[in-house]
C-alpha cells in the first residue's frame, strides 16, 4: 500500500494506493492519526480511487479515524469510492455513517 498525501484548499487529502486488508490496515491507520495528532486539521478525507479492495479491518480504521478527527472538532470524508467497496459500506449501512464524495468537484473549498 502507498499513501500520499496533499492539500486540497482547506482539506488534508489522504490518497491510498492498493488494497487494505488485515495485513496492512496498521499502515492506513497510522497515518490517519499522525496527521491528526501531529497538525491541526479542520478537514480529512480518505482519496480510496485507487483501493479495489478493503476488508473488515479497512472499514474498522475508517470508522477509528473518522472518530479521532471528530474528537478534534474536524470533518471527515471519504472521496472516489469504487463500486466494491461502497458495496461493502452499503452492507454494513456505513454509507449513511461517512460523507462520500464522488469527486473532487464535490469538496467544499
Amino acid at each position: 500500500m502507498d499513501i500520499q498525501i496533499r492539500e486540497f484548499g482547506k482539506h488534508k487529502i489522504l490518497a491510498v494506493d492498493g488494497d487494505v486488508d488485515l495485513y496492512n490496515v496498521s499502515e492506513l491507520k497510522q497515518s490517519i492519526y499522525k496527521i491528526v495528532d501531529d497538525e491541526n486539521i479542520n478537514s480529512l478525507i480518505i482519496d480510496m480511487k485507487n483501493i479495489n479492495y478493503m476488508d473488515s479491518s479497512g472499514i474498522g480504521a475508517l470508522v477509528a479515524g473518522q472518530k479521532k478527527v471528530k474528537t478534534k472538532g474536524g470533518k471527515f470524508a471519504l472521496l472516489n469510492v469504487r463500486d466494491e467497496v461502497i458495496n461493502i459500506l452499503r452492507l454494513a449501512t456505513l454509507d449513511q455513517f461517512f460523507t462520500i464524495y464522488e469527486n473532487d468537484s464535490q469538496i467544499e473549498q
